[in-house]
């Protein structure tokens, strides 16, 4: 899937043996969904279905129907604010290739649009077979480190692992509490510079950031990330990093992708069992805010076992705001993974 993966496995000294089990267990877990989801291997599922665009219906595994229908989900629950079939707008941008990467004109925008959204996608889970239209293109890349994770962890837990943090390319997971009972605490990293700015302690569930220093290029002063929103073709301004919290990590990943789009917190308001951290500039319309202007919004889901929720080591001035909206009006944002 292009990125790196960590995974922390702790049993008692006793069991050595079975923690080797355990890691192989979960490297063979991940191995088997880059070979379907991967946009950067010639042989994956996913690149075959692309390949097809235009042809008539592909086969697809179960776990491709799954992460497609999570995909359909996340567009429908955002309003478009996320949507896997951005591929196309993210080639024409170049951050495939950050080095060549530039601002295209607005008429190729405008042309490659006409090839982006899902209702270029047909799927029937139950038959397992995707249709793309001519010209559409698939990215998962904003919610199969996630799904990966949450598959590994299954496997962990099958196997009776006590404690364990998984992490892929940034989106993290934890099962059981941290070594001594304590919660795991998860570093958040500053958007401009080399270190971290503050801290989550996680008890269990999932934790993802989006942010714009990943991949990016700068032109006339300006700076374009590689998330870009679906709906414009344009690529997210005056947001330096969303962080969400959630209780697996599929719905962590997605998330933190369409609350970066929709810049703001307002979806994730609507959520149960999720909360979030937006980081952005004083002045959105400055895109180099120096780091002590830098603005926190939090959200804290009270029924979401997370401990001191967000800790800025610069800013101890910030506290958690907690929702006071109705929770019988709270929105399902959580999507259960098929066994």
């Amino acid at each position: 899937m292009g990125t790196t993966f960590d995974v922390t496995v702790y049993r008692p000294s006793t069991e050595s043996a079975l923690a080797d089990v355990d890691l192989e267990s979960a490297f063979d877990v991940v191995r088997k969904i880059d070979q379907l989801m991967s946009l950067y291997r010639d042989d994956s599922e996913l690149t075959a279905l692309n390949k097809g665009a235009g042809g008539g219906e592909t086969k697809i595994s179960a776990p491709l129907a799954d992460i497609l229908q999570a995909s359909v989900f996340y567009t429908r629950l955002s309003d478009g604010a996320f949507d896997v079939t951005v591929q196309p707008l993210v080639d024409l941008w170049g951050f495939y290739r950050v080095a060549n990467a530039a601002v295209p004109p607005e008429g190729e925008i405008k042309k490659t649009l006409e090839t982006v959204g899902m209702d270029h996608l047909s799927l029937d889970k139950s038959a397992r077979t995707a249709t793309l239209d001519a010209g559409a293109k698939i990215d998962l890349g904003a919610i199969a480190k996630g799904y990966a994770i949450d598959r590994v962890i299954a496997v962990l837990r099958e196997r009776s692992v006590p404690a364990a943090l998984v992490n892929l390319g940034g989106t993290v997971r934890v099962l059981g509490k941290a070594p001594g009972h304590r919660p795991w605490i998860i570093g958040i990293r500053h958007p401009r510079e080399n270190r971290l700015i503050g801290e989550v302690r996680l008890e269990r569930g999932a934790i993802s950031t989006s942010g714009d220093y990943d991949r990016y290029f700068e032109a006339d002063g300006q700076r374009y990330s590689h998330i870009i929103d679906p709906r414009s073709g344009q690529p997210v301004q005056g947001v330096y990093a969303m962080t969400v919290l959630a209780p697996n990590a599929t719905t962590a990943d997605a998330l933190s992708t369409a609350a970066f789009v929709a810049d703001g917190l307002d979806l994730l308001l609507e959520c149960r069992n999720v909360s979030g951290l937006k980081i952005e500039p004083q002045n959105s319309g400055d895109q180099e805010t120096s780091p002590d202007t830098l603005l926190f919004t939090v959200t804290s889901e009270p029924d979401f076992p997370v401990k001191a929720p967000f800790t800025s080591y610069e800013h101890p001035s910030v506290h958690p705001l907690i929702s006071t909206i109705d929770h019988s009006a709270y929105r399902d944002c959580v999507w259960q993974i098929d066994n």
